[in-house]
């Protein structure tokens, strides 16, 4: 509605000449349309929401999408997959998803479930697809991303390609951020290997709470010699900890270590009756943590920096 103005707010124009005020109003509707939401104005503009299970796979997904895409774990940081317990709002989180990212290897099957509940038919990408899989008790391990090498040859390609798929304007993106954040992996994974190196020999062996790191062990020449918990939500029985035991005294472990997500209680009491001072109880494998280990290349760090000094 246009209200006549009084008097004294007319503005001062001159006798026959035409207002001004339809053309700001034209060009204020013009300026608002170019940057409403969805615009394509802006070539760098979000554009694709991709929903991952994991805060490992948002972050590395965020490395490749750069502004093209927003992206949200359906579990939070702090949590582990493998026993989770999906909650009835979870399945909203993939209403509208351009992409959904799982690893697939029995890690995330939660998403099966909260996929069915919310009818999605988003496209959906496994990271773990085609991997070759180091094989414990007879199970495939799912843990890839723990050896940063299969990150770069096998997780980056597939982000890259899924959203070339889905998002084509933003190849050239995709392309330069994937070579780019891969890079960065490779020189950190070189530093990493280095720090490894450090340890000596005789004290490179690894009990950890849950078997998280087969491939993380073979790809910085570790040995696993103990898993505390072989099956997530399952404590071991007195005579599997006892025989633990037997193990890690023989082996002469230095250090027993636990992942932040579980309590340290088993560990503690495993190195105690195998005589082992040393725990370490905050290590990160399948959620992101804390600062510095808010990031994967900032878990990846902080657990080699935690395994090096607990080892040497």
């Amino acid at each position: 509605m246009f209200i006549k103005p009084r008097p004294s707010m007319r503005p001062n124009l001159r006798v026959g000449a035409r207002s001004p005020w339809p053309i700001v109003v034209l060009l204020a509707i013009l300026v608002g349309a170019c940057s409403s939401p969805g615009s394509s104005a802006s070539p760098s503009a979000a554009t694709l929401k991709v929903v991952t299970t994991t805060t490992v796979f948002e972050d590395i997904v965020k490395h490749v999408g750069g502004d093209r895409v927003v992206v949200k774990s359906i579990i939070g940081p702090g949590v582990g997959p493998e026993d989770y317990e999906p909650k009835p709002d979870d399945a909203k989180a993939l209403d509208g998803a351009d992409l959904i990212v799982s690893n697939g290897v029995g890690l995330d099957d939660f998403l099966d479930g909260l996929i069915t509940a919310n009818g999605s038919d988003s496209p959906r990408l496994i990271l773990g697809d085609g991997i070759p899989t180091i094989t414990v008790d007879g199970e495939e391990n799912p843990h890839f991303w723990l050896d940063p090498s299969l990150v770069v040859a096998n997780y980056l390609p597939a982000i890259q390609a899924k959203l070339t798929e889905i998002d084509a304007a933003g190849s050239g993106t995709y392309e330069a951020n994937a070579k780019a954040y891969g890079d960065t992996l490779t020189a950190m994974d070189s530093e990493l290997a280095t720090k490894v190196q450090t340890i000596a020999e005789t004290n490179r062996k690894l009990v950890t709470f849950h078997d998280a790191f087969p491939y993380f062990a073979k790809h910085y020449g570790l040995e696993v010699v103990g898993v505390i918990l072989e099956n997530p939500g399952q404590e071991p029985s007195a005579a599997e900890l006892a025989a633990l035991v037997e193990t890690v005294k023989s082996a002469g472990v230095k250090a027993v270590f636990s992942e932040s997500q579980f309590s340290p209680e088993l560990a503690e009491t495993l190195a105690t009756e195998a005589g082992i001072t040393n725990v370490v109880t905050a290590l990160y494998n399948d959620a992101l943590g804390p600062s510095p280990a808010d990031s994967y290349e900032g878990l990846m760090r902080w657990n080699v920096d935690q395994i090096v000094n607990a080892l040497k």
